[in-house]
């Protein structure tokens, strides 16, 4: 009897949750989507007085669209250091998740993280690019989703070409809280490369980046999050973690 209960608690605890999707780590994608007539809006506060906003919609059953533009210097005396583009995310999910087998999905997202730099034409961390990524969500008191994918930035001025590979994890914590951990390994972002903006040349260290945040779900439509970028200072210019804030509301339409 005593085994059988083990047995059934251990059952229990390893069960999958199907229900459960996450569109995005910090800036790593998942396999979740957003559900047709679904939309998010975001607001991300980052270092300089940066500023991004977005908006994802699930278009279809299996695809979602978003857009996102932002500046540097927001806030303050100087002039708004506008970025030259719109930045663009889609994905479609090819298989969605089962019992046995995880999800995947293929997209793309031109949205890197940080400062824009326009001579060099990139940001602090690059951006997805094109990307494939497989996500796989269990019960484990409460849900723990992982998340495993590869990518292939666009953001390549500084010759470095090499594919990339990306995992993260998230965790709930009751019906607030998520605790979220990625790692980019960054072999797409070993090489020199300077912006006139720039006083020295910037390397990658060769460590990756390992980033965590913590999402507050103040309800199903809200979430603050709270972010801590390139916590091995990957790069030079980084002193302990490149912190963010952003804001997210979901809606239906």
């Amino acid at each position: 009897m005593y085994r059988l209960i083990l047995v059934l608690l251990f059952m229990m605890i390893i069960t999958v949750l199907t229900g459960y999707e996450m569109n995005t780590l910090i800036e790593a994608p998942t396999a979740g989507i957003l559900q047709r007539g679904e939309a998010e809006i975001s607001a991300k506060i980052y270092k300089n007085n940066g500023l991004i906003l977005g908006t994802k919609v699930g278009l279809f059953p299996r695809f979602m669209f978003g857009v996102y533009y932002g500046a540097e210097q927001i806030v303050g005396n100087q002039d708004p250091e506008w970025h030259d583009r719109v930045e663009f995310n889609a994905k479609f999910r090819i298989m969605d998740e089962s019992a046995a087998l995880p999800a995947f999905a293929v997209g793309y997202d031109s949205q890197g993280h940080g400062n824009y730099y326009s001579s060099a034409k990139r940001y602090d961390i690059k951006s997805k690019g094109f990307f494939g990524v497989f996500s796989k969500n269990y019960y484990f008191l409460g849900n723990l989703g992982v998340h495993l994918g590869a990518n292939y930035s666009l953001e390549r001025e500084d010759d470095d070409t090499d594919l990339n590979l990306f995992a993260g994890i998230d965790k709930s914590i009751g019906d607030v809280l998520v605790l979220i951990c990625e790692y980019d390994v960054a072999w797409n972002d070993n090489e020199d490369w300077q912006d006139q903006a720039l006083s020295t040349t910037i390397k990658g260290l060769g460590r990756g980046y390992l980033s965590t945040c913590l999402d507050i779900h103040f309800t199903e439509y809200l979430v603050l999050k709270i972010a801590f970028y390139d916590l091995l200072e990957n790069r030079p210019d980084t002193e302990g973690s490149d912190r963010t804030i952003s804001l997210l509301y979901y809606m239906t339409f």
